[in-house]
């Protein structure tokens, strides 16, 4: 069971790693349409698909904890 256990955590931590760095790019590329004044739905569709990201990463974060 040690074993699955740790697995399953190097799993979790790889797609948390991945999760991260898409958040971080996600917010670069957010930030930079705002200030280039982009098209409200190509903000608004970067803001969503960042939204979507956080509270993956966020559940992923709790049964990491967990786990």
């Amino acid at each position: 069971m040690n074993v699955a256990n740790t697995t399953t955590q190097s799993g979790l931590t790889a797609v948390i790693s991945q999760l991260q760095k898409k958040k971080e790019e996600l917010t670069v590329t957010y930030n930079m349409a705002i200030s280039k004044g982009e098209k409200l739905n190509e903000v608004k569709t970067l803001y969503m698909s960042l939204k979507d990201v956080d509270k993956r990463l966020t559940e992923l974060l709790s049964i990491s904890i967990s786990v």
